[in-house]
């Protein structure tokens, strides 16, 4: 076996073994010198690309840039063997790249009656944050992207209603955790304030650990429970 032959094969080999031992569920994606991600990052990818190839990027620049940055970020911790938290972030900037450039709903046609019917109310978004520390009620750094966005969305209706829901893990007492979740909707509300919506408009309810979103037994779950959710009814 001649010398080019030799290395060929030691090129080879790891990839091969990589393949059938390290790469299920993986998705090959080369990108930043790694060949293989979990499926989640390369999705944000093609969020990201698609909603560039319908022109949100010029279209709404600043929720685009957003939305492109929560993917940067998740590679770059992704890459920092945080793995489950880039997985978490690609996923954000997958929903972001989705509610990108809403669209204001449709002014009604005129009609004969002699009493117009009333528009009727659309809830236009839900944004939702999640992964609150125990106990805790802050909102943090890499969530207040998705805020600024939220703020952009409701800035382009004239009389929008907002409801912002506080949610906690099943932790503690439910009188506890009912103050727990208004202070941490309350913590959102004002990371809203902060990006130019009147306080006035902004409702905010604590639903303790009423109405989760998953498995209150796993530690995962209960991540998943502390959270806000900010529901933006159009007009």
């Amino acid at each position: 076996m001649n010398n080019v032959v030799r290395k060929l094969l030691m090129l080879l080999l790891p990839v091969i073994a990589l393949a059938f031992t390290g790469c299920a569920g993986l998705e090959f994606a080369p990108k930043r010198t790694v060949w293989y991600y979990h499926p989640e990052l390369p999705a944000a990818d093609r969020a990201i690309a698609k909603a560039q190839a319908e022109g949100k990027d010029k279209e709404c620049p600043k929720e685009f840039n957003a939305a492109a940055k929560m993917r940067d970020d998740a590679y770059d911790t992704y890459l920092s063997c945080r793995t489950q938290e880039g997985i978490d972030m690609a996923k954000r900037a997958i929903e972001m790249a989705g509610a990108l450039c809403p669209k204001p709903p449709a002014t009604p046609a005129p009609t004969p009656r002699p009493t117009p019917e009333p528009q009727k109310e659309k809830e236009v978004a839900v944004i939702r944050i999640v992964n609150f520390d125990f106990d805790k009620y802050n909102i943090k750094n890499v969530f207040k992207p998705e805020l600024e966005m939220a703020a952009q969305i409701i800035k382009k209706y004239p009389n929008p209603d907002i409801t912002i829901d506080g949610y906690t893990d099943s932790k503690g007492s439910f009188k506890y955790n009912v103050k727990l979740s208004i202070r941490r909707a309350e913590s959102a509300k004002a990371a809203l304030v902060k990006f130019g919506i009147d306080a006035a408009k902004i409702k905010t309810v604590g639903h303790s650990y009423n109405d989760p979103i998953a498995d209150n037994k796993t530690a995962a779950g209960r991540a998943k429970n502390r959270r806000a959710e900010i529901h933006i009814i159009g007009k």
